[in-house]
């Protein structure tokens, strides 16, 4: 398994790279920061995993404890009673019905996209609309950034002085990019479309009573302020001066591709803490109760600005209580930090936190109980198998993942499960002996102990 999963992430660099080199310079814009420019609807299971790469089981199996799901709701039991199903396709559920269960798109639907909070997820990549950033009074100046763009050479088609200067759409990629009116219009309900709700429509558009358009660049700064515009860009350290990794590298073609006119020289006012980005962790899955060491890579986690060096820590929250972490180690590319036991089973979220005040994008980090056996002990043919991590109920329908197993070498003793619990198991066997081996097999791993006698 670890063999074919260093075998896809490989796949997915070079993949990364091919399309990388044919977007410098833009347009469209590099990707490499942020979430792809597509809709979620031409992703499939395949670019999915770039982001969730390992974990996601363990995701799923955290919503079991709180009541909210069932382990049949998502394997359901095959007709003919020989199995249960097992799903792997992200797209087979989400965005559509399954099992009688209509499953959402699991990023723009949750509390903080519909407060508009988008830093919770992105960072500080982009704004929350009520964070007190600055948004311009008055009309637009000329150097004031067009929704579109303010001037094209016809020639050559390059579009200078808004967006689309950079933020084309390119449909020969796979997947294909798109241009931002789709990308901003395909959040589900965040946009307004699905279902249909003209206030959500009015949060970027207003109600179409501005003298300056719908598309008027004031609505636009809410969630793009010039903070965090002026912040954006891949590897600081070793793009800067250069053109095309994003707002701030060279002053003619970076700022001129914004601002039309504008000369700024190599880097953008404004500009000073660069935004750090979280491309992968080593793993997406912790055991709890046990100290984890973390890589984290990604891009600008450590920039020197004007002479100022500026550095980041390491975030993990549950949504309402954060732990800080100093790495271990720290490069503008990568961090290495320890990771203290985290006590409680659930989904977390890590992310880097620059001077104090800059956040990263937020990658899922899920905490799994440890399966530990303390004892198996046996009394005439009882044995208790007692210790924790081993879930909550058993169901002889999923007794190919969730199991009691005792062995005398090669040999397999016959046992019945006549009590399951998370933290004792208590099966009946006519052949199991002092010395055999007990392994508990649950969701969440295993683990095994010798019989003795009680």
């Amino acid at each position: 398994m670890k063999t074919k999963n260093i075998i896809f992430m490989i796949i997915i660099v070079f993949a990364l790279q091919g399309l990388v080199i044919a977007l410098i310079p833009p347009p469209p814009v590099d990707q490499r920061i942020g979430v792809y420019d597509s809709n979620f609807a031409n992703f499939t299971e395949y670019k999915c995993r770039g982001c969730h790469t390992a974990g996601v089981p363990d995701d799923h199996h955290s919503l079991v404890p709180t009541g909210e799901y069932q382990c049949t709701n998502c394997h359901p039991v095959l007709p003919n009673g020989s199995g249960i199903t097992m799903v792997r396709n992200c797209m087979q559920c989400h965005d559509t019905t399954f099992n009688g269960m209509v499953v959402p798109r699991p990023h723009h639907e949750t509390k903080d996209a519909q407060d508009r909070h988008c830093s919770r997820c992105h960072g500080n990549l982009v704004n929350d609309y009520d964070d007190n950033h600055i948004i311009r009074d008055g009309p637009p100046s000329s150097m004031t950034p067009d929704t579109k763009y303010r001037a094209i050479n016809t020639t050559s088609g390059r579009k200078w002085g808004g967006c689309e200067a950079c933020h084309e759409q390119n449909t020969t990629l796979e997947p294909p990019i798109s241009f931002n009116n789709k990308t901003h219009h395909r959040l589900g309900s965040l946009s307004g479309f699905n279902p249909q709700n003209s206030s959500k429509c009015a949060v970027c558009h207003g109600n179409h009573s501005s003298p300056y358009g719908s598309d008027y660049i004031r609505y636009c700064e809410q969630c793009h302020g010039f903070e965090s515009l002026h912040s954006i860009q891949y590897d600081f350290t070793n793009t800067s001066g250069q053109k095309g990794y994003g707002h701030i590298g060279d002053g003619n073609f970076d700022c001129n591709g914004c601002h039309a006119s504008y000369i700024a020289g190599e880097v953008a006012p404004g500009a000073s803490v660069i935004t750090p980005v979280i491309n992968n962790l080593s793993t997406s899955k912790v055991y709890a109760e046990a100290v984890t060491v973390l890589t984290i890579n990604g891009t600008n986690f450590v920039t020197t600005f004007d002479g100022v060096m500026h550095t980041s820590v390491v975030i993990v929250t549950d949504g309402i209580n954060s732990t800080t972490l100093t790495p271990d180690s720290i490069t503008p590319s990568q961090m290495v930090v320890t990771m203290p036991a985290l006590i409680q089973e659930e989904l977390y979220g890590v992310y880097a936190l620059k001077n104090g005040s800059v956040k990263s994008n937020k990658l899922p980090l899920v905490s799994t109980p440890l399966v530990k056996v303390s004892f198996a002990n046996k009394i005439g043919t009882t044995i208790t198998i007692n210790g924790s991590g081993f879930g909550l109920s058993y169901d002889p329908l999923y007794s190919d993942w969730y199991n009691v197993t005792i062995k005398n070498g090669d040999i397999s003793r016959n046992i019945s499960i006549t009590n399951w619990s998370e933290t004792m198991v208590v099966v009946t066997s006519t052949d199991a002996a002092s010395g055999d081996i007990a392994t508990v097999n649950s969701i969440n791993g295993a683990n095994s102990t010798t019989v003795t006698d009680g």
